[in-house]
């Protein structure tokens, strides 16, 4: 796949402008700003829930909720770095938005939602200790709210921002009306959420979501924490850890595995072999961990004991659908999945910024640059392949204009010399950079 390079085309690939896509961001309101995109019925009842949260709510980005996954000194870093310099107002605010995105380099962001939607109090970790759950009504108002403002947001400039829906699935008919409005409105894929084990993903009453997603060519994202096969929560699991530290790994072991657990949900079932359009995302779950369970699978289906004819649903070795059909949010990325990027796939990696969660490469250490030297630059990872995991995979994937980036990129920089220059200094001695191939966190 790597071509041959001379001492021209290597100065002229030092030169060039990185084209760099996130193939992993997080935007949300500030909670009372949804006040307008929620139906007049559910006014009042927001307004006191308004109340509540102003004293209790929590984010992810907020120091309460970094105490329960990471120490004081790191929180501290935070609060001086980040809080205090006031970079966190791109989260709700299109246009500080776009002054971090061209402070590190970044052309273009696919948007996630984050935990703070209508009628949200808690982030997942503090969610599950407490037993906290919304109620199914405002899961609905809240994420069909979400959805509307994420659009508006999107508009503030829509060649940069590619926005994500999400979506419940307990209505097939009231989804599906959802995904079209989404389209309308500028959205570019969906999220999928957590199912519930009695309506796996490949239900067959979800066939109409399956069926409109590929008609409108809108991918299927999964992200940790936020998609999953099970809706089950361990909640007495994590009440009865003998520290709190403990909770953390606990809960993100799980998570990973269930949102993991995805891509063979889909191919297992022929849900990819019936819809053979549909791209489907894994993001922010690591990417080495395809390697071994693409190995497995394969192996399963032409020489284990399982019977032959599962061959009638999934007539294709399970790596065809990968091939085809599945790509990865690789977010973080880290210098092992650059080093192991061709046995993952060079053409399936996008890297992801996740702003602006504490642990992306946008605020860790001097942020995105200095990042993709740790990992594209120490893995000597060759510019024609670099380009592709930076961001002309996600251009293709999510059709983006790859004109306007490119004039963005040339901008705002860094240039492709810059990011695969291996570095001099250890700048990230804690977080994913240096995470082995397998799934940690």
């Amino acid at each position: 796949m790597t071509a041959t390079i001379g001492a021209t085309d290597r100065s002229s690939a030092s030169t060039a402008p990185a084209l760099v896509v996130s193939s992993d961001g997080h935007a949300v309101a500030e909670m009372p700003a949804y006040r307008e995109y929620l139906p007049s019925s559910l006014h009042a009842e927001f307004d006191e829930f308004c109340k509540v949260h102003a004293v209790e709510g929590l984010r992810t980005i907020e120091p309460e909720s970094l105490l329960q996954r990471t120490d004081q000194d790191v929180v501290e870093q935070w609060i001086e770095s980040v809080i205090e310099t006031d970079r966190l107002g791109g989260q709700s605010d299109p246009a500080k938005r776009l002054v971090e995105l061209d402070r590190e380099g970044i052309a273009a962001e696919v948007l996630f939602s984050d935990f703070g939607l209508a009628f949200e109090l808690y982030p997942p970790l503090i969610a599950a200790i407490r037993g906290y759950r919304r109620d199914p009504r405002h899961v609905e108002a809240g994420n069909k709210a979400h959805n509307r403002w994420l659009a508006d947001f999107c508009r503030e400039s829509p060649k940069r921002f590619a926005g994500l829906a999400v979506l419940s699935f307990a209505d097939v008919d009231d989804t599906v009306a959802e995904i079209r409005r989404a389209k309308q409105d500028g959205l570019r894929g969906i999220v999928l959420p957590a199912a519930s084990e009695d309506r796996p993903f490949f239900h067959q009453s979800f066939e109409p979501i399956w069926n409109v997603l590929e008609e409108l060519e809108m991918p299927v994202t999964t992200h940790t924490a936020i998609s999953s096969i099970t809706d089950h929560v361990a909640t007495g699991t994590l009440k009865a850890v003998p520290h709190p530290a403990c909770a953390a790994p606990l809960m993100t072991a799980q998570v990973f595995f269930f949102t993991q657990q995805i891509l063979g949900h889909f191919i297992w079932s022929g849900l990819l072999e019936r819809h053979p359009k549909l791209q489907l995302v894994m993001t922010e779950q690591g990417s080495g961990w395809v390697v071994a369970a693409l190995t497995g699978m394969d192996y399963s289906w032409e020489r284990s004991y399982l019977r032959r004819d599962i061959r009638e649903v999934v007539p294709r070795p399970p790596s065809d659908y990968f091939r085809r059909q599945v790509h990865l949010g690789s977010s973080l990325f880290s210098r092992a999945e650059a080093e192991n990027r061709r046995q993952i796939g060079v053409d399936k990696m996008m890297i992801g910024a996740d702003y602006p969660h504490h642990e992306g490469t946008w605020g860790a250490g001097p942020g995105q640059r200095e990042w993709l030297r740790a990992t594209l630059g120490a893995a000597n990872v060759p510019a024609d392949e670099a380009r592709l995991m930076l961001g002309e995979n996600a251009v293709r994937l999510w059709q983006l204009d790859r004109d306007v980036l490119v004039d963005v990129a040339a901008r705002i920089g860094p240039t492709m010399g810059e990011i695969l220059t291996p570095p001099t200094d250890e700048f990230f001695p804690r977080g994913d950079i240096h995470k082995p191939l397998t799934s940690a966190w």
